[in-house]
């Protein structure tokens, strides 16, 4: 009797591997090719198609979607007849920027009693591109660095005219070229003219988005990062400037540099899009360092967007030398404090104020749509 519940247990253990070695063969798998591009928080609908090619059942047949997108993956399980097939409908969420591999099949086949297991990758990957999410930013000015950055009531001047309404005291950016003479010499101190606001030349005008990526200036983990928030907030504002009809460009200190001068078009948008898709913070230049060593293409009517989570004193005299060069300035500052580490955005207040810089401060679970189109910018008092 021994002998032969041996000899059994070998037979069922010969069954199962041969089973398991059967199910995974003769199967293929078809899938539609994705979208071009995908952004963060959209889907997109793909049917996979599972063939059996053999002339024996499957049964008892798992199938996974084969992929390194965040997020569980799709399961099935199913039994397929003689030169049968099977249409798998799947939805694939896209949770965060990257490029990532989609359309190939894990298949797993089980024996009867789960004695062997046997897996297979099928089908081709298609690779698929998903954009960081952009919000809508109707409110978002660039104010003016000329003078104090506010027409009378507090308005955000976005172009200065060749007018000038009144004058006001020098502070330290100011361009030497906007002293007021005449009133410098009746007061005895040094004044400078403030302007009008005249947007009758944005289109002639340009935009540069400046986006912090150092390594060790960045905190938190996934979505809720401040690496995260930055791309989002620099993808939106060169959206907005570009359907605005003005010139909008990037330049970024991550893995590498990553600069796109300012120019128009949607095709343009989808490159800078792109380029945000992929870059990393891992930068090893400070973004203080790095907008002085782009002083030569920050000039003229340039208007600049800086984002960046170090509220430091360098960048706070980086924006004070980069000040005198364009016509606007305006910081987007990230509260690194709130996402686990770095110091408060706050702390740069004093001094971009003194300067008549606009800073937004963003903190960990803000929405960014309320918080970008505030009227006024936070200003420290």
């Amino acid at each position: 009797m021994l002998l032969r519940l041996f000899f059994l247990s070998l037979l069922v253990m010969l069954v199962s591997y041969l089973w398991t070695e059967v199910s995974i063969r003769g199967i293929s798998v078809r899938a539609e090719a994705p979208p071009e591009y995908c952004q963060v928080g959209g889907s997109f609908p793909q049917e996979i198609t599972v063939f059996n090619n053999s002339r024996l059942p499957r049964f008892w047949l798992k199938l996974e979607a084969n992929t390194d997108m965040v997020g569980e993956p799709s399961r099935q399980m199913l039994n397929l007849l003689p030169g049968g097939s099977y249409r798998w409908p799947t939805t694939v969420c896209c949770r965060r920027r990257g490029r990532y591999s989609v359309g190939s099949v894990l298949a797993t086949a089980v024996s009867p009693f789960g004695l062997f297991l046997k897996r297979r990758r099928l089908g081709e990957p298609h690779s698929v591109t998903v954009y960081p999410a952009t919000v809508d930013l109707p409110r978002f000015n660039l104010a003016s660095a000329h003078g104090s950055g506010y027409g009378p009531g507090g308005q955000a001047l976005s172009q200065i005219s060749p007018n000038a309404a009144t004058v006001r005291d020098f502070t330290t950016g100011d361009s030497l070229r906007y002293i007021h003479w005449h009133s410098t010499a009746h007061t005895g101190k040094l004044m400078v003219k403030v302007f009008d606001a005249d947007r009758s030349r944005n289109g002639a005008r340009m935009v540069w988005v400046v986006l912090d990526m150092q390594a060790s200036a960045h905190y938190g983990q996934g979505e809720a990062a401040t690496e995260e928030y930055g791309v989002t907030i620099a993808a939106s504002v060169v959206r907005k400037y570009l359907e605005s009809g003005l010139r909008a460009g990037l330049m970024a200190s991550g893995d590498s540099a990553h600069l796109f001068p300012p120019a128009k078009g949607e095709e343009h948008l989808w490159r800078i899009l792109e380029a945000l898709a992929l870059i990393k913070a891992t930068g090893k230049v400070s973004v203080s360092q790095f907008i002085s060593g782009q002083m030569e293409r920050l000039g003229g009517e340039a208007m600049v967007v800086i984002i960046s989570p170090a509220a430091t004193g360098e960048l706070v005299d980086a924006i004070r030398r980069l000040r005198s060069r364009v016509d606007s300035v305006v910081a987007v500052l990230l509260d690194a404090a709130s996402f686990g580490g770095g110091n408060e955005a706050a702390t740069a207040l004093p001094g971009l104020s003194a300067m008549g810089v606009p800073a937004y401060i963003v903190r960990r679970g803000d929405e960014l749509t309320q918080v970008l189109n505030e009227r006024f910018p936070v200003r420290y008092t």
